[in-house]
Order: structure tokens, then sequence, then C-alpha cells
């Protein structure tokens, strides 16, 4: 790889000169920022609930700052009774074949959306009525103020042009339309002459897919406008290529097992004990993850929602790490832990663990090693494993596991710590239950309003805060290399998952050199 960096860079600074990016106004992109879906492009199998899925378009969108706006909806809301959501629609949608979208389209969509298997949640949605052509009621089985979410990450499909290959050539209301897609190489996309909204500056966008090594070479030979960058590849990023750092809540974080074992797979009799999780919160140095090991392009995390409306504050300590270390092993020896040939032990029980991550990803491999070598002064010994996800799924409700979060809803919060979700697909896999906090998040779906739901979910995170079923560790920035004359505007928070969320505000993003 450095040979050919070096190749590159020659050539591109002998003939391929940066004058040319100021030579002409294009009017189409050219983007390598992450893989098709799976299932191609079809909502109901889960394209754009994390990002602006380009083709269609949803009831709702979120602001930069995690708020709803309408975006097909000219107005929604909630009845005084909690259960029925009605939104009104914006007059004169079309979609991109020139057909109108009606109510009917939003029916058929959430229907289909919850007889699939697929990444949306409508378990609670009793039934959907279309009351008008532009009027859609939605009924609930039981009050929960987080249905709004599914208005946001559902985008809508045509019912006249949907079918099991739909996903494959897409028709839908977004700013741009479906050209063509061969798989493994390019998706190719043209503006939207009926699109209802702001019009992109960019008639035609260019999806470029191929690996992190071959993006940054196509990138350096000037065949790319914008590229998603892992950190190892910005600093080699060469003038006057501009880097953007947008913030994330793209975490990194440790699930503790939260049970005793109970010999079946499930629980870990160290992990359970408070005073572990405890000292090993207080001796997790942060700054030098972010710094060292991250080269500066993340913050420390210590939630799931660091930063968002429904999150709270982390004070910052001022101990310093010698004093944290001595803090933390006071900790465990009041819990009754002792050091014996190096290693941490109470009883017959020894503090060794086995630390799972997913192979494959240099960063939390890394991210592992490294939390392995810092817990080691308190005699906690890791040996860390580098798997699948099906094998950790094997093994991951008896043993540590450093998983990737971070989401836009604060249903994240609910699956991953209320006691309902227990051992449930990757949600609560350490089996963490504590009354108080299933209370406050219940009453935070009961919630009549947004707003009068967060003190809830605030309330549920300071609980969190004093169990420590997580050892969080870092938020991620997202990094993409642009081209100098490429204005990405104000980029939103983006969660977990980087690449296509970085397109949420594409009909903002302008061409700066004339």
């Amino acid at each position: 790889m450095s040979r050919l960096y070096i190749v590159l860079v020659a050539c591109y600074l002998s003939f391929c000169s940066f004058s040319s990016f100021a030579s002409s106004i294009p009017n189409h992109l050219t983007i390598s920022i992450a893989a098709a879906p799976d299932t191609g492009f079809d909502p109901i199998l889960g394209w754009g609930k994390f990002n602006n899925p380009l083709i269609q378009s949803s009831l709702l969108t979120r602001t930069g700052d995690i708020h709803f706006t309408g975006d097909l909806a000219a107005k929604w809301q909630l009845s005084d009774n909690r259960l029925v959501w009605t939104v009104n629609l914006k007059p004169n949608i079309k979609f991109s074949d020139g057909k109108p979208l009606t109510a009917t389209d939003v029916v058929f969509t959430f229907n289909q959306a919850k007889h699939a298997v697929t990444l949306h949640d409508l378990t609670n949605l009793a039934d959907v009525q279309a009351i008008n052509p532009l009027t859609i009621q939605f009924t609930l089985k039981q009050p929960d103020i987080t249905f709004i979410d599914n208005l946001a990450n559902l985008a809508i499909v045509p019912k006249h042009a949907y079918g099991k290959e739909y996903g494959q050539h897409p028709i839908g209301s977004g700013p741009y339309q479906f050209v063509r897609w061969d798989k493994g190489q390019q998706l190719i996309l043209k503006i939207n002459p009926y699109y209802y909204g702001h019009k992109p500056e960019f008639k035609q966008l260019i999806f470029v897919f191929s690996g992190e090594d071959t993006r940054f070479a196509q990138l350096l030979a000037g065949q790319l406008d914008l590229a998603a960058l892992p950190p190892r590849y910005a600093l080699q990023l060469p003038a006057p290529y501009k880097l953007w750092r947008v913030q994330s809540v793209d975490n990194r974080g440790v699930a503790w097992p939260m049970v005793k074992s109970n010999g079946h797979n499930i629980g870990n009799d160290v992990t359970a004990d408070p005073a572990i999780r405890q000292a090993a919160e207080l001796v997790i140095n942060r700054a030098m993850l972010v710094d060292q090991l991250l080269d500066g392009y993340a913050q420390p995390a210590y939630s799931i929602a660091d930063g968002l409306p429904w999150g709270i504050s982390y004070p910052a300590s001022k101990l310093t790490a010698a004093q944290k270390l001595q803090k933390a092993q006071a900790i465990l020896a009041k819990a009754g832990w002792q050091v014996k040939d190096g290693v941490l032990t109470k009883g017959k029980l020894q503090a060794k663990l086995d630390l799972y991550y997913k192979s494959g990803d240099s960063i939390r491999e890394q991210l592992a090693l490294t939390v392995a070598q810092m817990l080691k002064p308190l005699g906690i010994q890791m040996t860390t494993h580098g798997e699948s996800w099906e094998q950790i799924s094997k093994v991951m409700h008896a043993n540590p596991v450093l998983f990737g979060f971070g989401s836009h809803s604060a249903t994240e919060v609910l699956y991953t710590y209320h006691s309902r979700y227990q051992g449930q697909d990757f949600y609560n896999a350490g089996y963490y239950h504590n009354k108080v906090v299933d209370q406050a998040l219940d009453k935070a779906q009961q919630s009549t309003t947004w707003q009068q739901s967060l003190p809830y979910w605030q309330a549920a995170e300071k609980q969190i805060a004093q169990d420590h079923p997580w050892l969080w560790l870092v938020n991620l920035q997202h990094l993409y290399a642009a081209n100098p004359c490429l204005d990405l505007a104000k980029p939103g928070i983006e969660p977990h998952g980087h690449g296509w969320p970085i397109v949420d505000n594409i009909t903002d993003w302008r061409w700066t050199c004339h």
C-alpha cells in the first residue's frame, strides 16, 4: 500500500493538478462512503432507517440537532389518550414516475413493514388507516411516545410499483431518482424532477462501492469527490483535500454480564460484582484512548446517549490517574477482593475474563487490547478474542463484549437497558435489570409529548450511571475527505454506522469554486 500511495501522490502532484478542481462546475458528484445494503434500496427492509434514503422520503425527518420536522407531513398530532397519531400530508406530492403520493401509499408501506422481517419495530401498531387522500391515522395498542421515530425511520414506497424486486430498481419521492445499480460496483442516481422540497445542486450522484484501501487510492487519483476514511488514512491526506470531522454517537463500549452464572452460558460471577465494574470505570483512561489510540478523532464516551436531548452530562473527574487507581483498589478491597500472584481473587473466584470483539475491525481490536492493558494493574486479567457476530452471539451473555451502538432514537436506551429485552438479539446482552430504570423508561414511553418524556429518560440514565452495566469508551468521529470545492454545509450528529448518514443534508451541499 505504501508503494501505491507514493506512486499516486507522485502522479497527482505531477499532472493531476489541484487547479483542476476549480476549472469547471460539475453537475455531478462521485462518492465512496459505504457498501450498498444487502437487501437493496427498500425502506421496508431497512434502507434509510439511519440516514436520508435519497430515493424515498419519510413523513418526518430529523434536523441536525436531532429534532423532528415535517418532510412529507404538513402536521402531526397525538390524541389525548396517547393512542392515535394523526398525520396530514403536504398536497401535490408525486413519486419520481409522476404518480401522486397519497395516504394509501403510507398505509401500504406501514402494513408491509409490520408484517415483514425488518429492522422496524411496529409490534405496537394496532391499525393504520387512510381517513382521506391526505390524512392517515395510526392507532397504537398502548401509549408509546417513541412511535414517532417510525414516522421518521420508515420511508414511503409506492403501492402501485412495489414488489419483490422493488429494492433493485426503487421508485420514491426523495430528492433523487434511481438510474442504475451495478452490484458491487456503483449506484447512479439523478435529480428527481418531481421533488417537492429544496432542490439539490447536483444533478447526478455516482456512488462507488470499494474497500477502504481502494477508496483511498481512488481519492488520491482524483476519481472521487467525497470519500469516507478510517483514522489511519486521515493523517496521510494531502492538501488541499479537506478533511471533514463529523461528530457522532457512534460509540464503543464493553457490555458486562450483570447476573451471576447460571451454569448455562448466562451470567458471570466476576462481572456481576458491582465493585469490579466500579473499579474498571475508574481506571479506564478515555483521554488516552482518544489521543493516542484514535489520533484525536473521537471523544470520550460515558453513556449510550452522550450529547443527545435525552442524555445527561457527566462531570469530569479531578482525580489523577494514580488517585483513580488507588480509589479503585480501595473499592475492590472493601468488597473482599485481593491480588494474589497478580490476579484479583475473592475466595475461589478469580478475575480472569474473556473479552470478545468483532474480528476484522481494527479499531475494536485496538480498543479491546488497550482495555485489557488498562485493567491489568487492578489484577483483572483479560484475554481478547476476535470472532464473528455469530460466534459472539453464543457467548455474549456470559462474557464481556466490545460492542458499537449509537442512534438518533431514545429507543436505543430502552432496548439496551430495559429488563424486558434481556437476552433479545444483541440488546441487553448482560441481562441488566433495575426496577427504577424500568419504571423510568416505561414512564418515558407513556408520556403525552416528547418534551415531557425527556426527564424520565434522563432519570433512567442517572440510575444506569450508578450501576455501570456498560464500560463506555469513546464516541468516534466520522471522517470524510472531500474535494476542497465541495461544501457539505453543516452535517448533523451521525448515528452508529460510518458512511450513508453523511448524505442526510445533501440538499444543502454546494460547489464553491466558480
